[in-house]
């Protein structure tokens, strides 16, 4: 068991260090699945728990990047509430924002910036933003519908 740990370890590591931009944002992504997945498998039991294991590991991957990082986990489901009604419900352009509950310091805002079909696919590119700190985060991002009807980033 110990030799496994170490070969995880030592994975993540290469991959950690040979990243560039491009690859933290899919990293923090993959990061926040496998969270959200997790956090979802400990809800419910039977189809339930299949759908809480669903839904936390999109939830996970629609945040993703460094935004991701720098938010509480209650806060991330919070945001992630805002990005997905704001990628169902807005027009272009106009502004959806977010305050968190637990730190009132700490405001976003998601802006959904057009809509497009990519291989019968409905997809949004959208605009997020986190002030925290007097520092502002700021990610574009796009998503399409899976099969399933949920945002999937691409």
């Amino acid at each position: 068991m110990y030799k496994y740990k170490i070969l995880i370890f030592s994975l993540i590591f290469l991959i950690v260090s040979c990243e560039n931009t491009s690859d933290k944002k899919v990293f923090g992504q993959i990061i926040g699945a496998a969270v959200g997945g997790y956090v979802g498998s400990k809800i419910g039991s039977g189809a339930a728990k299949d759908i809480s294991v669903i839904l936390g590991g999109a939830a996970g991957y629609i945040l993703g990047g460094k935004i991701v990082e720098i938010l509480s986990k209650k806060e991330r489901e919070e945001f992630n509430n805002v990005i997905e009604n704001s990628l169902n419900f807005s027009p272009d352009n106009a502004s959806e924002s977010w305050q968190s509950n637990e730190n009132q310091n700490i405001t976003g805002e998601v802006v959904p910036l057009n809509n497009y079909k990519m291989k019968n696919r409905d997809c949004r590119d959208f605009k997020k933003v986190i002030r925290k700190n007097n520092e502002i985060f700021e990610e574009n991002s796009s998503a399409c519908r899976n099969k399933d009807g949920n945002w999937e980033i691409i």
